[in-house]
């Protein structure tokens, strides 16, 4: 009975359902109350020992796990065993005896925390659990860890590639691009015409020499020759 108890005062301390909790386990689908749901998703360190899930996780600064949480609602962190970066502080906090740092005698997981109504829990948990998937993938080259070096190398103030001096970037200051004329069939304007050659003569001009329609000789001039 001893052993019982002092089991069931360890699930209370690890957030564990006790098994009065197990047994009055019912969700009412149509109550707006919330509820709080916790997993623990294994990171595969046993299959890849070499891969750093831990740092694809937080990215750099941490800045990773953060918009991961902001993207699906859910509480997220690292927990058991190698999720500190400093292996001396928890050989010792393991074997503190510490409540707290418990975790760091599992397996390294992810920990997820959702609060809310029961469907909606249900719901961001489905999709913090898809989120959380993709950082579990040991690929250096993915979409995800192409945009954590690049943001690296911002934090460490290396320019973007391709961006010279005196370039104008994109964004608010650049130059627009010229107007294109929409609609079908609508292209660029006609060139204009080239100019007549020296000496023809160009339509509606009068001849050189000519006489104007309705002009008259002035007294004593000669005429023009033919």
């Amino acid at each position: 009975a001893l052993f019982l108890s002092s089991l069931e005062i360890e699930k209370i301390q690890k957030g564990e359902p006790t098994k009065k909790d197990e047994e009055e386990n019912y969700l009412d689908l149509f109550s707006h109350k919330n509820m709080k749901l916790k997993e623990r998703v294994l990171i595969p360190v046993k299959q890849y020992p070499k891969f750093n899930f831990v740092g694809k996780i937080l990215g750099p600064q941490g800045n990773t796990i953060k918009r991961l949480q902001e993207e699906t609602g859910a509480k997220i962190s690292v927990l058991g065993k190698g999720s500190m970066r400093d292996k001396t502080k928890e050989e010792e906090l393991r074997k503190g005896g510490d409540p707290k740092y418990a975790h760091l005698n599992m397996d390294l997981h992810v920990f997820i925390e959702v609060f809310g109504p029961p469907c909606e829990a249900y719901a961001l948990m489905a999709h913090a659990m898809e989120e959380v998937k993709k950082f579990l993938v040991p690929d250096m080259m993915d979409d995800i860890c192409q945009e954590q070096f690049l943001e690296l190398s911002y934090l460490n103030g290396v320019p973007e590639p391709n961006r010279g001096r005196g370039v104008p970037g994109r964004g608010r200051g650049a130059a627009p691009p010229p107007p294109v004329p929409r609609g079908r069939g609508v292209g660029p304007p006609p060139p204009p015409p080239p100019p007549p050659p020296r000496g023809a003569l160009v339509r509606g001009a009068a001849a050189r020499g000519a006489l104007a329609r309705g002009a008259t000789l002035a007294r004593g001039v000669p005429p023009p020759p033919a």
